[in-house]
């Protein structure tokens, strides 16, 4: 009998780990399969890094330098290393993103343990519930984006200090520790100063008597003083607000969109995009955090609450100050940002937060009696409570992986037009990946002669010089026709897939024929235009928009050119396919 209850407990652990872990499992396989190892937006500034290291004038001014509000010192440091090991693969990047997500996972897991009462199987669920949010789909555009570390780092160093705060290590260690945390997070993304402001409450009362030893040791307290100001000057020595952003003002003088913005940033990593769901969202979370502080005061001070909940009370205040910082910075933007995906990193350790408490508040209240676990109005009202969370976090995680799939097709027709640079500069198609394309070219060009770029540029415009081997009995596509429209360009129209990969073309070089019979590239296009009808014929609802087309400048058209090629261009290899079809200009 007492074998049989071991196994049917051991049976139910094993269970509740599995369901933990799943949620980090799905997100990894998402990362592989949807990132891409392309430059995005804020990591081309770096490459500006990469060129003073082959210059050899690189200095330490350069590493600390602002960066929008940051000063991204640590992150810079690591994405050196890393180039250098990986050939800048940025897809590397996505993996440390991933782990600081996992190691945030495991210290939430861990403080659980020290703070909430109930078997392993019910700690286990709680995890479940809370790897949900971290590692929710919604946070999509930091998860396929390398430099987006920078927005783990805070809460991972964070929530690190406060297991430490909870341990049996020495003040001196943990004030040690939390120094060096609190200066990584500093130097590595704007909010990272919070990790100063409460890391120290954690540690002064997250355990019994521990507030006491801090005044007999005063010293501690001025290093944690010298070191948070010593972290504060540098930080903001020759600090400049980036001009193109709001006031801060702007939250004063309009203070309805603020909080509309404030509740929206809360609400939004389970409203799937929609600005009223997540104001709704936001406002429950907010009067629900609100309802269990006033239990804890009343009672702070019996059972060890105060002890038991400091660690999920830091850890709320984290995202509380974010948003609050957040909202004066950018509310000036529309109130329709707050709902960025990059932001959802940010905001859902409330709900983490709300999730711990309640476990901690209702053991609490039914040791007071005050609540009964039998009680049946409260078991339906906390069913319908988790089923609702349950519901938002899939229709929003659906609509997080819907956006990971757009990401990685627009950061293909990216990467095409990068590798295409040298034959063909398509400052609209770069734009796709950094909107100042007047200096993109000489970037490119260092990073690859530094072996950062795979595949390599293409250095001839002999396009049949990348032609790749085309699989007998696939269809790659076709150049439908050429119009001449108006009385100064032509529009060039078809369309291109990459049967091999099931995808759309990642880019359509356009070719003519030069005296010596070869194909010159000279322009480029991309596939979004739809074209259900291929995707009809194809059986494949991939390729869906397929269609691409190009108005070229009569001025812009090769003399020379009597009859044009197209190729679909596959941005993984480097490698150009010919479509069927060339056509003749009409002159």
């Amino acid at each position: 009998m007492n074998v049989s209850k071991f196994n049917v407990k051991e049976v139910g652990e094993k269970l509740a780990f599995l369901l933990a872990i799943i949620p980090a499992i799905l997100t990894g396989i998402l990362i592989v399969k949807y990132g891409v190892n392309v430059l995005f937006w804020d990591q081309w500034p770096l490459a500006s890094i990469f060129e003073k290291i082959y210059a050899g004038n690189l200095t330490f001014q350069d590493l600390i330098s602002q960066h929008n509000e940051s000063r991204k010192f640590f992150p810079r440091l690591l994405f050196i290393g890393m180039a250098y090991l990986t050939g800048w693969d940025v897809r590397y990047e996505m993996l440390v993103i991933f782990i600081l997500a996992c190691l945030v996972s495991f210290n939430i897991y861990r403080l659980s343990l020290l703070t909430v009462g109930g078997s392993r199987v019910k700690l286990l669920l709680l995890a479940c519930l809370s790897n949900l949010l971290i590692f929710s789909p919604i946070q999509w555009e930091n998860w396929l984006w390398g430099i987006q570390v920078v927005v783990f780092v805070p809460i991972a160093c964070l929530t690190t200090c406060i297991l430490v705060a909870y341990s049996n290590l020495s003040l001196r260690i943990k004030i040690l520790i939390g120094i060096v945390l609190a200066t990584i997070s500093t130097f590595s993304y704007a909010n990272g100063l919070l990790c100063w402001v409460l890391v120290f409450p954690a540690i002064a009362l997250a355990k019994p008597k521990a507030s006491q030893e801090l005044l007999k040791q005063k010293w501690l307290i001025v290093a944690w003083l010298v070191g948070f100001i010593s972290n504060v000057v540098l930080y903001f020595y020759d600090y400049k607000k980036p001009p193109y952003h709001p006031s801060f003002s702007e939250g004063l003088l309009h203070p309805i969109k603020a909080v509309n913005y404030f509740l929206a940033f809360l609400g939004a990593p389970l409203a799937q995009n929609k600005l009223t769901v997540a104001t709704i969202v936001g406002a429950i979370l907010i009067v629900t955090f609100i309802g269990l502080v006033l239990y804890l005061l009343k009672f702070w001070h019996q059972n060890n609450l105060l002890h038991r909940t400091t660690g999920w009370l830091i850890i709320a205040g984290y995202t509380l100050i974010s948003a609050a910082i957040t909202t004066s910075g950018r509310v000036g933007f529309g109130v329709k940002q707050s709902l960025s995906s990059r932001y959802a990193t940010f905001a859902v350790y409330l709900a983490i937060t709300l999730i711990y408490l309640v476990a901690i508040i209702l053991e609490d209240a039914e040791i007071r009696k005050i609540i009964s676990r039998r009680n049946l109005a409260l078991n339906r009202i906390l069913s319908s409570v988790l089923t609702i969370l349950i519901f938002l976090h899939v229709i929003t995680a659906g609509y997080g992986i819907k956006k990971m799939q757009e990401l990685q097709v627009s950061h293909y027709k990216g990467k095409a037009c990068l590798l295409l640079i040298n034959l063909v500069k398509d400052d609209d198609c770069l734009k796709r990946i950094w909107a100042d394309t007047n200096d993109t070219k000489t970037k490119v060009n260092v990073l690859n002669n530094m072996g950062f770029f795979k595949p390599k540029l293409l250095k001839s415009n002999k396009i049949e010089k990348s032609e790749g081997n085309q699989v007998s009995g696939l269809d790659y596509g076709w150049l439908d026709r050429i119009d001449r429209v108006g009385k100064d360009k032509y529009r060039v129209r078809g369309w291109a897939v990459l049967p091999e990969k099931e995808r759309p073309a990642d880019g359509v070089v356009l070719s003519y024929k030069n005296k010596n019979g070869e194909s010159i590239a000279f322009a480029v296009a991309s596939t979004d235009i739809k074209r259900t009808d291929v995707a009809k014929s194809l059986k494949n609802n991939a390729y869906k928009y397929s269609g691409w087309e190009k108005f070229i400048a009569l001025d812009k058209m090769p003399k020379s050119a009597e009859k044009i090629k197209a190729w679909a261009f596959d941005a993984e290899t480097g490698k150009a396919f010919e479509l069927n079809g060339s056509r003749s200009i009409a002159k």
